[in-house]
């Protein structure tokens, strides 16, 4: 007869097999972040070039590593200076430490809610309500160039009740902005400016380039 403990794989075969699986939850946290994959190895806190030169710097490290007093970051400057570089950055942090994370250009996600809420409108709620709930309840949010959409009166609204929502709850947030703070809708500043601002100055990095290769 077969003993009672044939065909159970060995501990090197679980390990491989809890291997996979933990694999497999990476690659689909990943996908469900709308971070796009191949700034995996680009857009990372050891290849943001001015690492550690600014006093902001440590703060952004330690929210990387999910420690901090307030959930907001807010990330300020003109276009190329690498907001959304430090956004992604600090997304893959948080995804490689096993946490849900999602990232979308603001005029992305109005677009998105719109279709959802036409949806919506004729009975079907499921793909709205889902996306809502996951803007709210998602480990980390990050909202990229806030104040670049346009703004109508319903725009204005669901941004900030996904904002007073986090807000509340204590949800961490990244929001990335070309404007001065002031510039957004009040109720939207007013939450944002009790977190970290990080205002980023200098030409774009784009720019420079594009001038490097002339």
């Amino acid at each position: 007869m077969p003993g009672v403990f044939e065909g159970i794989p060995d501990q090197g075969e679980k390990d491989e097999v809890i291997s996979q699986h933990e694999d497999e939850e990476d690659e689909c946290r990943i996908r469900i972040s709308n971070i796009p994959a191949e700034t995996m190895t680009t857009h990372r806190l050891l290849t943001w070039k001015h690492r550690g030169n600014e006093p902001w710097w440590p703060k952004i490290e330690a929210y990387a590593h999910r420690e901090y007093d307030h959930p907001f970051v807010t990330l300020v400057g003109p276009r190329g200076t690498g907001k959304t570089h430090i956004a992604f950055a600090v997304g893959w942090e948080w995804l490689k430490q096993g946490a849900g994370v999602l990232y979308y250009h603001v005029e992305d996600l109005l677009d998105l809610l719109r279709r959802g809420y036409s949806l919506w409108q004729k009975g079907s709620s499921d793909s709205y309500d889902a996306i809502i709930d996951f803007t709210r309840h998602t480990n980390l949010l990050i909202l990229d160039d806030l104040g670049a959409h346009n703004e109508t009166d319903w725009a204005v609204v669901k941004l900030d009740q996904i904002v007073d929502y986090r807000y509340e709850h204590r949800k961490p947030l990244i929001a990335t902005t070309n404007l001065a703070l002031n510039r957004l809708p009040e109720r939207i500043e007013d939450r944002l400016s009790e977190g970290v601002l990080v205002q980023l100055t200098g030409e774009s990095y784009r720019k420079k380039k594009g001038r490097s290769h002339g």
